[in-house]
């Protein structure tokens, strides 16, 4: 008997979750650096306290988070973002996040690709990163707003969409995914 895996069988479309490129793992392009401080600020951001935190952190002595620097849970600089939107966030939101040039080409230029999730308008910027060898980590903003019409609190129910943003240098694909709901007003006071 001859077993074909179907991930690597000829025309295969069936490539399950779990499928890696290890050579394209070593050689990503851009990475979200992240330190374990910047994990204790988001813990202390979602309303931990400083004992709740002091847990995961080595030095569990230090931990105070009314002196921690990360405003909202989604200023974390991680490679995905995630947005709800109510009546509270007027139907705009911006996030900060800064990407490293793990490349071999120092002097890589990346340019965005916008695949915006049904109902959200969603800006970049700036639209291209130009990295050089004293430049290796550069930021970027992104601004997702709504574009539902009418009144929240009209709307009964919780509505989701998803996209994605894509940087490209040409040779580097790296994709962030977008995902997004929006919360009514008579869904909030139910829940």
């Amino acid at each position: 008997k001859v077993f074909t895996d179907l991930a690597t069988a000829k025309n295969s479309p069936c490539y399950g979750s779990g499928h890696v490129d290890p050579n394209r793992a070593l050689d990503p392009g851009l990475i979200y650096d992240i330190e374990t401080s910047d994990y204790v600020n988001f813990l202390c951001s979602i309303g931990y306290d400083g004992d709740d935190v002091a847990v995961f952190a080595r030095d569990s002595s230090r931990v105070n988070c009314s002196e921690r620097s990360l405003a909202t849970p989604g200023d974390l600089n991680y490679p995905s973002f995630s947005v709800v939107f109510t009546g509270e966030s007027n139907g705009v939101v911006k996030y900060k996040r800064v990407v490293k040039n793990v490349g071999k080409n120092t002097d890589a230029v990346y340019e965005v690709k916008v695949n915006a999730p049904s109902s959200v308008e969603v800006n970049v910027s700036p639209a291209k990163l130009v990295f050089s060898e004293e430049k290796q980590s550069l930021s970027y903003e992104i601004s997702l707003k709504s574009k539902k019409s009418g009144d929240l609190q009209m709307v009964k129910g919780i509505e989701s969409a998803f996209g994605s943003i894509e940087w490209s240098d040409g040779i580097h694909n790296v994709r962030s995914p977008i995902a997004v709901r929006w919360r009514h007003y008579s869904d909030a006071a139910s829940m």
